[in-house]
C-alpha cells in the first residue's frame, strides 16, 4: 500500500510540474540571412530558424531548435558547389526587461551539419571522397559534422499580450574555419 501511495505522490507531483513547465514554455520561427564560411565553401543565403524554449527564472530562459544556415545548389557549369548546412542547438538566454520589450543575449552550442565539395590540386581528398575530375584537380565532395559555440544579441519587441517580434543577431564559430553570422527577424509566441 505504501508503494502504490509513493507512486500516487510521485504522479502527481510530475504532473504538476510539467503543467508549471508548460506555462513558461515558447515557441519561436524567424528567418533572415546568414553568411556562411566552411574549408573552400563560402556563401549567403535565405536561413530560417524554429526554436522552443522555456524560462526557468525570472532572467533566464533556455532554448533548443534547428537553423537552416544555407542551402544552396551546385551550378551545372561547376562555377559553384552548392552548400548546404542545417545546426540543431542548445542555448541559454539572459534577458533585461523593458517597458515594451526585452533585451538578451544567448550563449550556446550547436551541432553543424555542412555538406558541399571543394577542388583539390593533389588528386587527393583532405575531407570527403573524390566524385569527379576537372582537368588536374579533382572534385571532394564531403558532408561534415561540426562542433560550434553561438554567441548572440537580440530583442523582443512586445506587440500583445502573449506575442512578440524577435530581432537578433548571431554568431557561429567551429572546428576547421566554420564561421557563419546570422540576422534573423522573427515571431515569439508564449504558450501560457
Amino acid at each position: 500500500m505504501k508503494l502504490k501511495s509513493l507512486l500516487g505522490g510521485l504522479l502527481v507531483l510530475v504532473s504538476a510540474q510539467s503543467a508549471h513547465a508548460i506555462e513558461r514554455m515558447y515557441g519561436v520561427i524567424g528567418a533572415g540571412y546568414s553568411d556562411l564560411e566552411y574549408r573552400q565553401a563560402q556563401d549567403e543565403a535565405f536561413s530560417y530558424k524554429l526554436v522552443l524554449g522555456h524560462q526557468f527564472h525570472r532572467q533566464w530562459y533556455v532554448e533548443g531548435g534547428y537553423y537552416q544556415l544555407a542551402d544552396v545548389d551546385a551550378q551545372a557549369d561547376g562555377s559553384d558547389f552548392g552548400l548546404q548546412s542545417d545546426a540543431l542547438y542548445l542555448g541559454v538566454l539572459g534577458k533585461a526587461s523593458h517597458p515594451v520589450g526585452e533585451l538578451f543575449y544567448r550563449l550556446g552550442v550547436a551541432n553543424v551539419s555542412v555538406q558541399s565539395a571543394e577542388l583539390s590540386g593533389s588528386g587527393n581528398c583532405e575531407v570527403g571522397a573524390a566524385v569527379a575530375t576537372a582537368g588536374t584537380q579533382t572534385i571532394c565532395a564531403y558532408d561534415e559534422s561540426v562542433a560550434a559555440g553561438i554567441i548572440g544579441l537580440g530583442f523582443d519587441y512586445y506587440v500583445a499580450t502573449k506575442t512578440f517580434i524577435r530581432l537578433e543577431a548571431e554568431y557561429l564559430r567551429g572546428k576547421d574555419g566554420f564561421d557563419t553570422s546570422f540576422i534573423s527577424l522573427g515571431v515569439r509566441y508564449n504558450f501560457n
